[in-house]
């Protein structure tokens, strides 16, 4: 859904929560050489946006499903410029800019009342391009070019630079765009920003004063993704380069120690989650917290570094009635995105899963259906590479009929590669280290009790490396299936690691889930890297 996500899903997809954040800022500072840490807390609201929820009900031969067209929003209000201007942004792990829409944005009216663009398939099912997290679009957008005021940009805000002494214009275009034809095309700027006690100056802003979207975004992702260095007219125009976003800018300027962030989603009905910045909270979760590396894989094509918050996933299995079956230990590349609802496995990977919950692929709503007797009595396991991350299969239920017919939130996601969005993270205390491209996690823990902050300076608190922390993906392979994820497994030999000598295809759901025209522009940007 975001434009810098080149090779990954869209995030705005079918959930049970819509989340806005609260802001809370913690400096701890005991004393003056005090490591400092920044917290942000955010409260879980549902609905499909900020403004409005919709039920679609699905009738599939003599069983109805109710499914919510419901989204996952991590929302936070900034106040930009000198004097300030409030602007409600979406925080997002996917990209990596910050950009907000201006306050002469031709798709904006005075009444507050607007249309909501068709988002998804024909039949309702989530489809691989949707409109921005957590807005609405204009209408007639379409294939078509005329604006149509449609949108209530009062709600969320709009940034007028004429109204800031202290913003100042790069003089340089700033453009994203959307499989679903969204869009933000506007001028890089900087200026100051506020949330709470954290005041940034000199802040990399895109000012959008055209937008069919009522919503902006601040990404935290990697440096890679950033719109100045992945963008389509920088690489056509070989004036790539990067910048201090966001949590660089909270290391560069004081406020943390080292480019480091935790996530802890909580409970699907929770009220509240926390996002992390430069620390861990040892509460948030259970048992040993394991680190895993980043996946840089196109490292051959010319990256040097990561491009996404992508891991090795070992292994898939389930449990049922004290028996375990490991569904495939083939090792693929997963994409650990916070903006993405459900979770998206290989395809044969799925189908093998599928099968050992009994449950069948349907085509008249889109997704596969069980017995739900057999989801209430079934944990699945997510290996690392020497842990699991486990929970109920009832936390990946989307629906459930008054038939006891469960529709579950796992997707098919192409032949190599898996997106674990938040019906799996939800489940694990994730810990993104963007300095040296590593992941660490954890079980998560809903019961914790009192905070236990600990700053991170160098590596992160209580950590250590999987034990399959080298055995990660290498090259594409066919899905098979066996193994046991169950039980400790030596990774000195070569059994079950990636060893084909295919490269990496790129041929994955991110790909095939990404807005068309960034498609066409990798072959720009991987020749820039080339030449």
């Amino acid at each position: 859904m975001k434009w810098t996500i080149l090779f990954a899903a869209c995030c705005v997809l079918l959930s049970e929560t819509v989340q806005c954040i609260s802001v809370r800022h913690y400096l701890e500072e005991e004393e003056a050489s005090s490591p400092k840490l920044v917290k942000f807390s955010f409260n879980k609201h549902q609905g499909r946006t900020f403004t409005a929820s919709e039920e679609l009900s699905k009738r599939d031969k003599d069983v109805t499903f109710d499914l919510k067209n419901e989204q996952n929003f991590y929302s936070i209000k900034l106040s930009v410029g000198t004097p300030g201007q409030e602007v409600v942004v979406l925080l997002d792990t996917g990209s990596s800019d910050l950009w907000i829409p201006g306050s002469d944005n031709p798709y904006c009216k005075e009444s507050s009342s607007f249309s909501i663009s068709n988002q998804g398939k024909e039949n309702g099912a989530e489809g691989p391009f949707q409109t921005l997290p957590g807005g609405v679009t204009a209408t007639n957008m379409s294939g078509g070019s005329t604006a149509s005021a449609t949108l209530d940009c009062k709600e969320f805000g709009t940034f007028n630079r004429e109204d800031s002494k202290t913003f100042h214009s790069n003089d340089t275009e700033f453009s994203v765009s959307y499989g679903d034809t969204s869009y933000a095309i506007g001028t890089w700027g900087y200026d100051s920003i506020n949330i709470n006690d954290v005041n940034l100056t000199n802040v990399s802003i895109g000012v959008a004063n055209k937008t069919n979207s009522s919503v902006g975004i601040m990404g935290i992702g990697l440096s890679n993704l950033e719109n100045t260095y992945t963008g389509v007219e920088n690489v056509k125009n070989r004036n790539t380069h990067k910048y201090l976003n966001f949590p660089m800018l909270l290391k560069e300027q004081g406020f943390i120690e080292k480019n480091v962030y935790s996530l802890f989603l909580n409970r699907r009905e929770a009220f509240e989650g926390s996002i992390l910045f430069g620390a861990v909270d040892h509460s948030k979760y259970s048992g040993q917290l394991y680190t895993v590396p980043m996946l840089n894989l196109y490292q051959q094509q010319g990256l040097k570094d990561p491009l996404q918050l992508q891991v090795t996933l070992q292994g898939v299995g389930i449990e049922a009635n004290n028996m375990t079956n490991t569904t495939s230990t083939t090792p693929v590349p997963a994409l650990l995105d916070s903006g993405t609802t459900l979770v998206y496995l290989p395809d044969k990977m799925l189908a093998m899963l599928a099968e050992q919950l009994n449950a069948h692929w349907d085509r008249g709503i889109g997704y596969y259906v069980t017995d739900c007797s057999r989801v209430d009595n079934t944990n699945l396991y997510f290996n690392f590479g020497g842990f699991n991350i486990v929970s109920n299969m009832s936390t990946y239920v989307v629906s459930r009929s008054n038939e006891n017919s469960c529709v579950l939130g796992l997707q098919p996601g192409g032949p190599e590669a898996a997106i674990l969005g938040d019906m799996f993270m939800q489940h694990a205390y994730i810990v993104f280290d963007l300095d040296d491209f590593e992941i660490s996690m954890a079980q998560a823990n809903y019961a914790g009790g009192k905070n236990q902050l600990e700053a991170v300076t160098q590596q992160v608190p209580s950590a250590m490396k999987a034990p399959g922390y080298s055995h990660t993906f290498s090259g594409s392979q066919g899905i098979t299936g066996g193994g046991n994820i169950f039980y400790a497994t030596s990774y000195s030999s070569s059994s079950g690691s990636s060893t084909s000598t295919r490269t990496w295809s790129g041929r994955n759901a991110a790909v095939d889930l990404a807005p068309a025209p960034m498609l066409a522009f990798f072959a720009h940007f991987i020749y820039s890297f080339l030449i």
